[in-house]
Order: C-alpha cells, then sequence, then structure tokens
C-alpha cells in the first residue's frame, strides 16, 4: 500500500495454540490485531499493521495479512515471539498462557508512514503498549481506539494481572487517553470491582471517550455514547467457534465508524461481522472474513436490523 492507512492496528500477534475440551487446535496466527487487521481490511477498509515478532511466527503464519491485503510495514523481526496458549473449559470459560513474550511494542515503533492515519487501534494481547507510551502512540491519528482485553481483561496473563496492585486504576488510566474504548464482559468483571457491565459502561465513559462497547456474547452490545446508553442486539447465527468474535465485531465496527460516524450504526455491522466469523473456525484467515457486500447481505435479512444500500 502506498496510501497512509485509514486503521492502524496496534499488539502483539501470537502463534496460537487453541485447547478445547475436546481437540487441539494449531498452531495458527492469533491475537486481536491480526484478527481485527485481516477482518478490517477484507471489508475494503486501508489497514496497517505495528507488532513485534521472531522466528516461530513463519511467513507461512503470516499469509493471511498479505491474503487479505494488510500494509506489514509496521512489522518488526525481533529475538522473540508471542506464543500463546488459549484454554476454552467445558462451560466455555477461556484462559491464556503465554509461553513467551516479543518486547513491548513504543511510540517509536509506529512508521513515519503510518502517521496521520484516521484511526490507531491499541489492541494488546497482554501490556503490549506500556501505559506510558500510550500518550505518543494516540498522538499519531486523528481518532484512537483501544481494548481493555489487555489491561486488565482476560486476555492479560493470570499471573500479571494477580500481580497488579489495582486492575480498575489501570483500566481507568488506559480509557483516559482514548476517543473509542471497548471491553467485554468478562474483561469488566475482570477489571471492576463488581460483576455489572452496564455499570462498567458508564464508569468507563467517565474517564473521558466519546464511545464506550461492552460486548456481551450472543446478548449482543452495551453502547454508551453522549446520548446515552443502549443495548444493541446480536445478529442471529450458527456458532461454531467464537474465538476472534470480539476482535472482528472491532473491525467492522471500526471500519463503518471510519465511514460515517455513527456509533450504532457501526454496532450493527460489527455485530453482523462477528456473526459472520464466528460461524467458521480456524484461526486468522482472510477467507474468513467477510466482505462489505457479504455483511450488508446479512444485515438486510437480520430479524429488525437495517442494511445499507452503498
Amino acid at each position: 500500500m502506498s496510501a497512509v492507512p485509514a486503521l492502524v492496528c496496534v499488539g502483539r500477534v501470537v502463534r496460537e495454540m487453541i485447547y478445547y475440551p475436546s481437540e487441539i487446535r494449531g498452531p495458527v496466527l492469533g491475537s486481536p490485531p491480526a484478527y481485527c487487521s485481516v477482518a478490517a481490511a477484507r471489508q475494503g477498509t486501508r489497514t496497517g499493521i505495528v507488532t513485534k515478532i521472531g522466528p516461530e511466527i513463519t511467513d507461512s503464519l503470516l499469509q493471511p495479512l498479505l491474503d487479505a491485503g494488510v500494509d506489514t510495514t509496521g512489522i518488526c523481526r525481533t529475538e522473540r515471539s508471542t506464543c500463546s496458549e488459549l484454554v476454552y473449559d467445558a462451560r466455555g470459560n477461556k484462559e491464556i498462557r503465554y509461553p513467551s513474550m516479543a518486547d513491548s511494542i513504543r511510540a517509536e515503533d509506529i512508521p513515519p508512514s503510518y502517521r496521520d492515519a484516521d484511526l490507531i487501534y491499541v489492541c494488546p494481547m497482554d501490556e503490549d503498549v506500556p501505559l506510558p507510551d500510550l500518550a505518543g502512540v494516540v498522538a499519531s491519528a486523528r481518532l484512537s481506539a483501544v481494548d481493555l482485553g489487555g489491561y486488565g481483561g482476560v486476555h492479560m496473563s493470570k499471573a500479571r494481572r494477580l500481580a497488579h496492585p489495582s486492575l480498575r486504576r489501570l483500566a481507568r488510566d488506559v480509557s483516559a487517553h482514548f476517543d473509542i474504548v471497548k471491553a467485554s464482559d468478562e474483561d469488566a468483571a475482570s477489571f471492576m470491582d463488581y460483576d455489572d457491565p452496564e455499570r462498567a459502561a458508564g464508569d468507563l465513559y467517565a474517564c473521558g471517550p466519546q464511545v464506550v462497547l461492552i460486548t456481551l456474547g450472543k446478548q449482543g452490545i452495551l453502547l454508551r455514547t453522549a446520548s446515552g446508553q443502549r443495548h444493541v442486539p446480536a445478529v442471529p447465527g450458527q456458532v461454531m467457534d467464537t474465538t476472534g468474535g470480539g476482535d472482528t465485531f472491532m473491525a467492522g465496527f471500526l471500519s463503518e465508524y471510519l465511514r460515517n460516524g455513527d456509533a450504532r450504526a457501526a454496532s450493527r455491522w460489527g455485530c453482523a461481522t462477528a456473526s459472520w466469523v464466528i460461524e467458521r473456525s480456524g484461526g486468522v484467515r482472510a477467507e474468513r472474513m467477510p466482505t462489505r457486500d457479504e455483511i450488508n447481505s446479512r444485515l438486510k435479512s437480520a430479524p429488525g436490523v437495517t442494511g445499507e444500500r452503498r
């Protein structure tokens, strides 16, 4: 790509093994920046990625980025890769383990060609971008978004969560830097001292972002903006593999939000994107991600949801 990306995803990509009660899958390319960048690029959004990888992440694992047309200028090769083990129990709860971890991503790792992007999205696995670097990272784009899954949420390693003096303070301090803040209901329960997504949305909104999104799985999305809080229902689908659902929701949301600035419409678009992806499996693959036309068709046929015609 020669043009400045509209969307830049920042965070560690991983060589992921997925452990279900009845089977093991992998290695596959995983992580929020991998899922989001590939899914956004498939929808026609000019997308770049900033990450650090070592020799364990091979060219074949990175191929989905190229297949989708993601700009890979921001990939830095270092001595260590991030390798993860995503473990699901019989109830669907997940724990993420990190046998190895690449170096942190700093503000100076943003390539000059990515500066002046429309939106930069920090979507970490485990505090990938240190808190002191967030201001510099955010300054490189017109708008900014963050996934709190890696700042006190369930993407953060259990050991780091237990060792942190205050996950709630971490989530609030991070949220204060961004225009758009996303967390799952599991994330919010992890870093707040209560399990109440509506209250969590309000508390995070009070930190200063323009938009707060709490994903609720099959229940849809809680959306908090200046006009108040509302529930956006999920788009129905046949669930096969929920891995990457929240990350591809954000790919759809951010792609549509960049086009029209309408958080409610973008939330519907994100829900449709996630519903498409979780009907398929296999980690980050370009062919697993829907195109813009496919999402528009899905929204037109979804009960109670109107698709756009453009």
